[in-house]
């Protein structure tokens, strides 16, 4: 098999969707006057896109759009280290690029700072005047200070959660002053495989609104009812809300009510949202004063519903009422140059094609809460999404002891759902991975039930740190109330680790098979031998050749063990890990897509059936 070398051309064919077009971005010749500390490593196919004088121009938030805003992104003065608030710095000697960590290539400082600041002159537009501004900051790590012209905003805690704020006294055409104070060094903060994050990683904009304007809303599809459930909260609660919904252009349902109260929007002939149907509404929100509308939010939505039942006498994971197998991939999210941020928008485009490519319909982000452009790309795509809570630092022995630590993890788990709520690819939440940071299970669950009735829960991926952890039959409580069984095996033969058939729940492979195979001048460290789970593969006909064996296994599984769905470990290979179907630059595609689509479509296909060549029954984990 030809493993595949990857252009920019391949990549214009790979993403010609024409429900999806990209946005445009500044021309070439527009490029910042910062210069790359470089070092001998990888370099992404993308991460000259993060020359541009604007980097990652797009529109941020594309499930809340308004049409006037301003990209902050470029050229920040900073300072590192320097004095912890309130005292703040009177000079700032180097430049950054945001957005980067600053242990990132691309930020032009290429250097893990513990603490620091960032400074950045704006002016108002004139025709902003007379309106509220807002700061949105889309990440920053780990923990932040805001000051706008010299007057503390707020501090946050959080590195991956968007982090907004008022301007005050904002007068167009004079120079205001943003400054940004971050802290990486409490190491309760969630960062998932990252040792740190420093800084602003992602978009920073402004936006103007009016006084009375749209705060954010959540929106629930209800298929069985045909109806949107919106709720909205406005500054003023009293105000009218309209909300509008439209196929093509055309409207095809419209509702009012009151912004303190649930609205209900009925869709005649509903069109339902799939991985291979992907069909979403167009959404106005219009805010209303005396009739007249003083605020509007464009946005969009999918009819779709995910859940579990009983069909044929096994428990399944339905999408829309029907059973629905899923074959996914494990993918960190991360690039050699710029860690956490993604290089370019064309580049998540491209990575989440090609896995449909390959016939892949769901994909876990792992530990890593991605850009809400990543996500608008998954509801307009097509694919599934189960989404991680990010925890401290994953390698290593952390386990929350005070309430304080507790509660940070609550408020992550928090932060992600009702931030990322809107996304109708989001199918699953992911409470803790492994043993990773696992605390009170059973009430953590609970939390997440609470906060999203209209998704799975997984409590735990794989490791469950108490005798509970068997997968056995029984009141639902014994399992913390977890919507699906999820274990991980890297074996060459696949099974669960408990005595006996006994499920009673849904079960899926959250990680299985991890078939490295190393391709020269592109792994992350040339003179560290590559890793991979189990043996490496000696050729790409070697790898597909495992991966099928490992799928025809789980086809079997699916009436002997219930299972329902499986997730690869993974799409791109991370740092010396090549078990990836993509190499860590993303220039070469290990494997031949159609092969991969047709050994996928065997999962995929309710109507596949093989005898099983792994046993029904394994020994449990120690």
């Amino acid at each position: 098999m030809k493993i595949k070398i990857l252009t920019a051309p391949l990549l214009l064919s790979a993403i010609c969707l024409s429900q999806v077009m990209a946005e445009p971005t500044p021309p070439a010749a527009s490029r910042h006057s910062l210069t790359w500390k470089r070092a001998e490593q990888l370099q992404s196919r993308w991460s000259e896109d993060l020359l541009l004088a604007t980097p990652l121009p797009e529109y941020p938030r594309p499930t809340m759009t308004r049409p006037a805003w301003k990209n902050l992104n470029g050229e920040w003065d900073f300072l590192g280290n320097g004095p912890v608030p309130p005292q703040i710095p009177d000079s700032f000697p180097e430049k950054a690029l945001v957005p980067s960590a600053t242990q990132a290539l691309t930020s032009c400082l290429a250097k893990a700072y513990d603490r620091g600041w960032y400074r950045k002159s704006i002016q108002i537009p004139d025709d902003w005047a007379g309106k509220k501004i807002l700061l949105h900051c889309e990440a920053i790590g780990t923990k932040s200070t805001l000051y706008f012209d010299g007057i503390k905003l707020a501090s946050q805690e959080g590195g991956f959660e968007r982090v907004s704020h008022e301007l005050p006294a904002c007068t167009p055409g004079k120079t205001h002053q943003i400054l940004v104070y971050f802290d990486d060094t409490d190491k309760r903060m969630p960062r998932g495989k990252l040792s740190q994050l420093s800084g602003l990683w992602q978009t920073v904009w402004i936006e103007p609104v009016p006084t009375d304007h749209v705060i954010s809303f959540k929106q629930t599809p209800d298929i069985d009812a045909s109806c949107l459930v919106l709720e909205v909260a406005a500054s003023d609660p009293s105000l009218t809300v309209e909300v509008t919904a439209r196929d093509q252009g055309k409207i095809v349902a419209t509702a009012e009510g009151v912004a303190r109260d649930a609205i209900t929007l009925k869709i005649p002939n509903q069109k339902l949202w799939t991985p291979e149907n992907p069909f979403l509404y167009d959404l106005r929100i219009d805010l209303k004063k005396d009739g007249a509308v003083i605020d509007r939010v464009d946005s969009y939505f999918g009819m779709r519903k995910i859940s579990t039942g009983n069909v044929d006498g096994a428990p399944r994971i339905l999408l829309n009422n029907k059973p629905y197998f899923q074959v996914g991939l494990l993918e960190h999210g991360r690039w050699p140059d710029s860690i956490f941020t993604q290089p370019s928008d064309e580049c998540l485009q491209w990575e989440i094609q090609t896995a449909k490519d390959m016939g892949f319909n769901t994909i876990r982000s792992h530990l890593k809460v991605e850009s809400e452009r990543w996500y608008s790309w998954c509801d307009k795509m097509g694919m599934l999404i189960w989404q991680d809570m990010p925890v401290p630092t994953f390698f290593s022995a952390y386990r929350p002891k005070s309430e304080e630590d507790k509660q940070i993890l609550r408020d992550t788990l928090r932060d992600m759902m009702v931030q990322r709520y809107n996304h109708p690819s989001i199918i699953s939440w992911i409470i803790f991975n492994e043993g990773g940071a696992q605390f009170e299970p059973r009430l953590m669950t609970l939390l997440a039930k609470k906060l999203d009735a209209s998704r799975l829960i997984n409590t735990t991926s794989h490791i469950w740190l108490t005798d509970e952890a068997k997968r056995e039959p029984g009141d639902s409580q014994s399992r913390f109330n977890t919507d699906y069984y999820d274990a991980h095996c890297y074996e060459r033969t696949l099974k669960f680790y408990y005595e006996g058939n006994t499920s009673y729940i849904p079960a899926a492979f959250g990680e299985f098979g991890g078939i490295g195979l190393k391709i020269d001048g592109h792994t992350w460290n040339p003179t560290k031998k590559p890793w991979g789970y189990g043996p490496l593969a000696e050729s790409a006909d070697q790898l597909v050749s495992e991966y099928e064996k490992l799928v025809k296994q789980a086809v079997a599984m699916r009436q002997s063990d219930d299972l329902c769905a499986i997730i690869y470990t993974e799409l791109v290979d991370h740092l010396d890990e090549v078990n990836g179907f993509i190499t860590f630059d993303r220039k070469v595609l290990k494997v031949d897509v159609e092969k991969m689509r047709k050994i996928n479509e065997l999962f995929r296909d309710s109507a596949t059936v093989l005898q099983t060549t792994a046993p029904a029954a394994g020994t449990p984990q120690p």
